[in-house]
């Protein structure tokens, strides 16, 4: 019987050991949801055993970058892209995609492209990275022409996907662009698109507010504007899109 037990504890071990890219993503949840990201940093850090994997990497990396830390996030990635050959069948296109993002956030804006392209090439159907090509160029006020293009083509890969869910972000890139256009008339059905379904987790929320005060800057719209950055500041203050949205304040 001890012997039995012996064996169902090892057993119970190399399982929770297999897992803990999982747990340290389901661990960290509860702390992401309420903007806690050093305790969802420490979740992840202790719930990978000392030995993390690509999931465990990308969920600290994401952290990071949320928290405003993108020079950390990008170290993570590096990491975790050194472990392609172990570990051939996790989606590295979304690693791409999101190192893209925090690239961006670094304003290495070449690098970011080539990132998104990768996604692409390794199989992102999901629009993430065509929404990261439009905002790479929203952000340094360019190719608005190009950067809807790209917001539009993301839209039409999120309509593809098992829920059909396009992310509100998708919706003020694309406002954003048709405001540097000079079509703001038509930014206003995406612009109110983007804000139907406000997001319950502080940094998605301030994302939210952030992405629409900027198109609202872009439509010309700056009293609209400063109301989007005040919430989005009040919301996530220790996160990136509170500070983003703290810097339009004054």
């Amino acid at each position: 019987m001890t012997y039995l037990a012996i064996l169902a504890l090892v057993a119970v071990a190399v399982l929770l050991f297999r897992a803990r890219g999982v747990i340290a993503v389901q661990l960290s949840i509860p702390k992401m949801e309420v903007g806690d990201y050093e305790g969802a940093l420490r979740t992840v850090r202790w719930a990978s055993l000392g030995f993390p994997n690509p999931l465990v990497l990308h969920r600290k990396a994401l952290t990071l970058s949320f928290a405003d830390r993108p020079a950390e996030a990008e170290r993570c990635y590096r990491q975790a892209l050194g472990m392609m050959q172990r570990h051939p069948a996790y989606r590295w296109e979304r690693l791409y995609a999101s190192l893209g993002f925090v690239l961006i956030d670094l304003a290495r804006y070449d690098e970011a492209e080539q990132c998104f392209h990768r996604a692409i090439e390794l199989g992102d159907v999901t629009g993430n990275s065509q929404d990261g090509l439009a905002e790479l160029r929203l952000v340094q006020g360019v190719e608005a022409e190009q950067a809807l293009d790209y917001v539009c083509q993301a839209i039409e890969h999120a309509k593809r996907r098992r829920d059909g869910r396009i992310p509100p972000g998708y919706h003020a890139h694309q406002a954003w662009a048709l405001g540097l256009l000079g079509r703001a008339e038509e930014a206003r059905e995406p612009l109110a698109e983007s804000l139907r379904v406000p997001h319950p987790r502080p940094y998605a929320n301030a994302g939210q507010q952030w992405f629409v005060g900027m198109a609202l800057v872009a439509m010309q719209k700056p009293d609209e504007a400063r109301k989007h950055f005040q919430l989005g500041r009040d919301v996530d203050p220790r996160g990136k899109y509170g500070r983003l949205c703290g810097e339009h304040l004054g």
